[in-house]
């Protein structure tokens, strides 16, 4: 019934092609359909599927129709591609796809998976009249195939390191990567700061871009329970909340005002500040800092490099100080995973080692074994996700699961089934 979605798994969800050639040759074919409406990006290391989110709700608060495209997917490929805050369907899916393929294969192009559903995003958000659309980069930036629109707004989080192999090896190496998506006379709003911030900076100016700086153009002062104030140019707002848990989602909720104070002061979408705190309030994003569990502390999370996992530590000890958590990780191949690891040792006494079958670029537990002896008390290998984490459990202590959001993703989707099958 689904064969189109069947081709596009054939694909391999972690096949990574550089180059913008392909994808802008079937977007040609189609008419351009990624430049009939107006789109925000969204690129940075870590803290960038949140801070799309908080942009599209706080559009959507504005009376804005908005069309929200991020990645990875949790469980279901449509979670990546929605308007309104509703998933696209299976069947609409299927018949975009089935679009692109046939152009595809009339022009004899093949695209990864990402550049599939990056077209057929925008198709979708073309036939569902949207106003804006926030799109996710999915790595870098310069090359990223979601970097073919001309952004009415560039949004880079932060840079740390990550994805090495593709981005370089150096900080600025990174940013220049993450600075191509930065446009002639475009806006930029960053949480970039040090070197990485020179190299943005540099890239707006080449640019003739307006670069909006956090600590400089914009700032915020954190409360105790995690309320905070935002102070821009413009704006101050008082007394605001993120529902995203982590004490770094702060930052996130502060680029994201900055993105729409910097929308009201330069383009034609106008957002009203007093909609702000009940927009922030309301994101709904899975994997990051989620409960499983709270009387005794069960929680997934997808970091997956050093600098994600210095934020989950520091707000593991922040929501649960003194309490020493068990963790279960999986991780891919191209990761720092001593260096993860061992911010993870600084809360942890165990550690379970997991695989996913299927994942190409997945670890072997023997690898991963060998790169974290002697950073905690004890460290275990159950092979199949499930079993390792009901041993997680079993343990009756505080737990997180985290590493790679294929094992988060893997690991809800086991345990919906499980629920719905012991329901019957």
């Amino acid at each position: 019934m689904f064969q189109n979605l069947e081709k596009l798994d054939i694909r391999g969800v972690d096949r990574v092609e550089p180059g913008l050639k392909r994808i802008n040759v079937v977007l040609k074919e189609l008419g351009y359909p990624h430049r009939k409406k107006d789109y925000i990006a969204v690129a940075g290391t870590n803290g960038k599927g949140s801070v799309a989110a908080c942009i599209a709700s706080i559009l959507k608060a504005n009376d804005y129709r908005i069309g929200l495209f991020t990645s990875p997917h949790l469980i279901n490929v449509t979670e990546r591609i929605k308007v309104q805050g509703k998933e696209i369907t299976r069947e609409k899916l299927e018949e975009v796809l089935s679009v692109v393929f046939a152009v595809c294969a009339k022009l004899k192009v093949e695209l990864s998976y990402f550049e599939l559903l990056t077209v057929a995003a925008f198709l979708h958000f073309n036939s569902e009249s949207i106003d804006i659309g926030v799109l996710e980069v999915g790595m870098g930036g310069r090359w990223d195939s979601t970097n073919v629109c001309d952004h009415i707004v560039s949004v880079i989080t932060n840079v740390s390191f990550d994805h090495t192999e593709y981005l370089g090896n150096t900080l600025c190496e990174i940013a220049r990567e993450k600075a191509g998506i930065i446009k002639k006379n475009g806006l930029v709003v960053t949480g970039c700061t040090g070197e990485a911030l020179s190299i943005i900076e540099r890239r707006s100016f080449e640019n003739s871009s307006r670069c909006k700086k956090i600590g400089v153009d914009f700032t915020y002062r954190k409360k105790e329970d995690l309320r905070f104030d935002y102070t821009g140019l413009n704006w101050n707002i008082e007394k605001l909340k993120i529902s995203l848990e982590g004490i770094h989602q702060v930052e996130n909720a502060a680029v994201s005002i900055a993105t729409a104070e910097l929308l009201t002061e330069q383009t034609q979408y106008k957002i009203n500040p007093g909609k702000i705190k009940k927009a922030i309030a309301g994101v709904n994003l899975g994997g990051r800092m989620e409960y499983l569990s709270r009387e005794i502390p069960v929680i997934i999370d997808g970091a997956h490099n050093p600098a994600a996992g210095k934020n989950l530590v520091e707000s593991l000890e922040f929501y649960h100080p003194r309490t020493k958590f068990n963790f279960l990780i999986t991780m891919l191949e191209n990761k720092d995973i001593e260096s993860f690891t061992r911010i993870l040792s600084n809360v942890s006494g165990k550690l379970i080692i997991t695989e996913l079958a299927g994942i190409k670029k997945s670890l072997r537990m023997e690898k991963i074994l060998a790169l974290t002896r002697g950073q905690f008390d004890s460290i275990e290998k159950v092979k199949d996700p499930l079993s390792a984490y009901k041993k997680l459990l079993d343990y009756g202590e505080a737990a997180c699961v985290c590493g790679s959001f294929y094992l988060i993703g893997y690991l809800k989707e086991a345990i919906k089934n499980e629920k719905t099958l012991n329901s019957r």
